[in-house]
C-alpha cells in the first residue's frame, strides 16, 4: 500500500506541474513577448542580445575577464583569428604533361640543416616539433611523451623556455637547445649536449616581450632545474644577453661565444614575423646565422596575453615569401636555411611551405592534440583537453606517457605517409626538389604575395 501510495503521490504531482506549465509558461513567453516588443530596447534583454551581434562573444568574454581581476587577460594555443593564406594554394598534379613517381620508386623525405656546419642537424623528413618549454609551459610527461615520439620518427625536438631535462635529451633522437633571455641553460655541459643551439628573440604569439612567472607557478623541481632560490621568479627578459639582463648584448657577438662553446653544431635564430621581416634578416645575416626560424602570427603558446596574440605580427605565409624573396635579392639562399612555423597542422602545409622555399618546418599546436588524442574523454566536460599537456603546479589530470607517445608517433607517421604519396602525385622524388613550380594560388591577392601563378590565369594566354 505504501508503494502505491508514493506513486500516486508522485503521478498527481507530476500532473500539477504540468498543468501549471501548460498554464504559466504561455503566459510567461506572451509577457516577454509583450515587454521586447514594446519598451525600449535598453530595458530588455534585446539590449544584449544586439550588442553581441556587434560585439563578438570573444570579446564580450575578454572584457568580462578584465573586467573582474584587472589582470591581463592570458590565453593558450595561439591566436583565434583565422590564418592566411596556405589553403589558398594547390598543388600541381603529375599526369599527362609531367610524368608520376611510380608507387615502387623512393622517394626521400631526409632534411639537413646548417650543411655548412662539420655536425650539421639530419632528420628523416622536415618536420619538427617546436619549443614549448617545461614547467613554463608543459608538463614533465607531455615533454617526455614528445621526445619518446619524436625519436621513434627520429625527427628533432626543441627544448622551448625551459630548463633542460635529461631524462627528455635520453629519449630524443636530434635535440634543439632554445638559448636565450633567461639565465638558466647556459652551463657548457648542457650546450654542448645540442644537436643545434636556437638563440631565441621572439616566437610568433609573444615577439620579443618579456615574462615574468611568480615563484608560486612553477614547483620546485623546476626551480632546482633553473638554478633559482625558492623565492626566485623565473624571467624571460626583453632583450638578449651574456653575463647581465641589464646589458643587452648584440646577436653577433652570443653567435661567436656559441661558436666558441659549441663549434662544431649550427646555430639558429628563432623570431616571430612582423613587418621588418628584411631589416630582422640582414641583423641574422651579419651575426652569420647558420639556421632562420621565423614563426608566423599564427603560433601559439601556453601563456600570451591576447593584444600580443592577436594584434602583432604577421602570418606565416607572408614572411616566408618575403624571407625567400629577400634571401634570393642578397644572394644569401644558400648560406642560411630558412625553417618556419606557426598554424602548420597537416602534411599538405608542411609541403605547401617547403615548395615555397622552407627546408623545414615546426609544429605545436596540432602536437599537442595529437599528445592528448587517447586521453581526451577523460577530461570532458569538466577540464580542457590542454590540462593533460599543459604544466601546473597542482596538476588535475595525468597524462598517461606511453599513450600520449604513441599518438604523438602515429600522426608523424601518418604525415610522412601523406607527404610521400603527394610528391608521388606530384611526380616529385626528393622533398627538397619541390619548387614554387608545383604550386599554384586559386586567390590573386595570394597570388601577388607569394609570386605564384593564379589558377583562374591561363600560362600561355
Amino acid at each position: 500500500m505504501m508503494v502505491i501510495s508514493v506513486i500516486l503521490g508522485g503521478l498527481i504531482v507530476a500532473v500539477v506541474v504540468a498543468l501549471a506549465v501548460l498554464v504559466i509558461l504561455p503566459a510567461m513567453a506572451r509577457r516577454m513577448i509583450h515587454i521586447l516588443l514594446t519598451r525600449p530596447m535598453s530595458d530588455t534583454l534585446a539590449e544584449l542580445y544586439l550588442s553581441l551581434r556587434s560585439t563578438p562573444l570573444r570579446d564580450f568574454l575578454y572584457a568580462s575577464l578584465r573586467s573582474a581581476s584587472g589582470e591581463m587577460v592570458i590565453r593558450p594555443m595561439g591566436s583565434a583569428k583565422p590564418a592566411h593564406g596556405f589553403d589558398d594554394l594547390a598543388f600541381t598534379a603529375a599526369q599527362l604533361a609531367r610524368r608520376p613517381v611510380l608507387e615502387d620508386e623512393p622517394v626521400d623525405l631526409a632534411t639537413t640543416l646548417g650543411a655548412g656546419a662539420s655536425q650539421p642537424l639530419t632528420f628523416s623528413m622536415p618536420i619538427f616539433v617546436s619549443g614549448m618549454a617545461y614547467g613554463l609551459a608543459l608538463n614533465k610527461a607531455a615533454r617526455l611523451a614528445i621526445a619518446d615520439a619524436c625519436g621513434r620518427s627520429q625527427i628533432p625536438i626543441n627544448s622551448g623556455q625551459g630548463p633542460f631535462l635529461e631524462e627528455e635529451r635520453a629519449k630524443a633522437y636530434r635535440y634543439i637547445l632554445q638559448f636565450g633571455r633567461w639565465v638558466w641553460n647556459r652551463d657548457p655541459e648542457i650546450l654542448r649536449r645540442a644537436d643545434m643551439i636556437e638563440v631565441q628573440v621572439g616566437q610568433g604569439a609573444m615577439p620579443g616581450n618579456a615574462v615574468l612567472a611568480s615563484p608560486s607557478e612553477v614547483g620546485p623541481e623546476i626551480k632546482a632545474l633553473m638554478r633559482l632560490g625558492p623565492n626566485e621568479s623565473p624571467i624571460i627578459h626583453a632583450d638578449l644577453f651574456l653575463h647581465d639582463p641589464r646589458q643587452p648584448t648584440p646577436l653577433k657577438e652570443i653567435v661567436e661565444f656559441l661558436r666558441d662553446t659549441v663549434p662544431h653544431i649550427p646555430i639558429a635564430l628563432k623570431m616571430g614575423a612582423d613587418d621588418l621581416v628584411e631589416e630582422n634578416i640582414d641583423v641574422a645575416l651579419d651575426a652569420r646565422v647558420d639556421v632562420l626560424v621565423i614563426d608566423g602570427t599564427e603560433g601559439a603558446t601556453g601563456n600570451a596575453p591576447i593584444t600580443l596574440s592577436d594584434h602583432f605580427g604577421i602570418p606565416t605565409l607572408y614572411a616566408l615569401s618575403r624571407a625567400v624573396r629577400y634571401l634570393q635579392s642578397q644572394g644569401a639562399s644558400d648560406d642560411v636555411d630558412l625553417v618556419v612555423s606557426g598554424g602548420l597542422r597537416e602534411p599538405g602545409d608542411f609541403l605547401k611551405a617547403i615548395a615555397l622555399g622552407a627546408k623545414a618546418v615546426g609544429i605545436g599546436t596540432i602536437a599537442m592534440f595529437a599528445l592528448a588524442h587517447k586521453q581526451i574523454t577523460d577530461t570532458v566536460p569538466l577540464y580542457p583537453p590542454t590540462d593533460l599537456v599543459f604544466y601546473r603546479a597542482q596538476p588535475k589530470l595525468p597524462l598517461d606517457v606511453r599513450s600520449a607517445s604513441e599518438g604523438l608517433y602515429n600522426f608523424l607517421e601518418s604525415c610522412r605517409k601523406e607527404m610521400t604519396l603527394a610528391l608521388r602525385t606530384m611526380g616529385v622524388k626528393n622533398v627538397h626538389d619541390m619548387s614554387a613550380q608545383d604550386l599554384c594560388s586559386l586567390d590573386p591577392t595570394i597570388a601577388r604575395i607569394t609570386g605564384l601563378r593564379f589558377a583562374g590565369d591561363s600560362p600561355n594566354p
